[in-house]
């Protein structure tokens, strides 16, 4: 139909106009077999939210702060515009039953307290937003739930393994996990 043609319908009262309803665009082969349209939904859904959150750092330690580790996340967040959720996870009071676990638990709690009230003055006076997570259990859990709860987290820092910093006491790299592209 030619685009003249339209200015004629209007005109022409006595003829019928198709209407036909144009399907939506398929979902990929790939998305089908990871579990159908809403598993591939669900998928789509959480990378728009990562495209569309704000980027944070989470920089992870075990309630003593490394000096190293908050001098990097600090310059970090201050290149890239954005905010740091301290993460203070530990699994040590795990290990004890009853009255020695709770006690335990809150000496760490105690510690991790400090430790994020020292670094919020410091990220404050850089003008650096900060966010406080504590919590006891694996480390690479609490890190999947926090990163699965908040879909701005795209970076993650940790304290290097005693045995790097031993080896490497002159230089010690932080290590950085990019969570950008993993998180599916």
């Amino acid at each position: 139909m030619a685009f003249f043609d339209w200015f004629k319908l209007g005109k022409d009262k006595n003829k019928t106009v198709n209407v036909v309803k144009l399907k939506e665009e398929a979902i990929g082969h790939g998305a089908m077999a990871a579990g159908g349209p809403a598993a591939a939904a669900r998928a789509m859904s959480k990378m728009v939210d990562q495209k569309t959150a704000p980027a944070k750092v989470l920089m992870v330690q075990d309630g003593v702060y490394s000096q190293k580790v908050t001098d990097y996340a600090l310059k970090m967040a201050q290149r890239l515009d954005c905010e740091i959720i301290a993460l203070d996870v530990t699994d040590d009071p795990l290990q004890f039953l009853g009255e020695r676990r709770e006690r335990e638990s809150n000496r760490f709690y105690e510690r991790a307290k400090k430790s994020a009230d020292s670094f919020s003055l410091q990220a404050d006076s850089m003008g650096i937003t900060t966010k406080h997570v504590m919590e006891v259990g694996d480390q690479e859990e609490v890190i999947a739930k926090l990163s699965k709860q908040d879909a701005g987290i795209r970076y993650v820092l940790t304290k290097p393994e005693q045995e790097i910093l031993e080896a490497n006491a002159d230089r010690v790299q932080v290590p950085v996990f990019d969570l950008n592209c993993s998180r599916l």
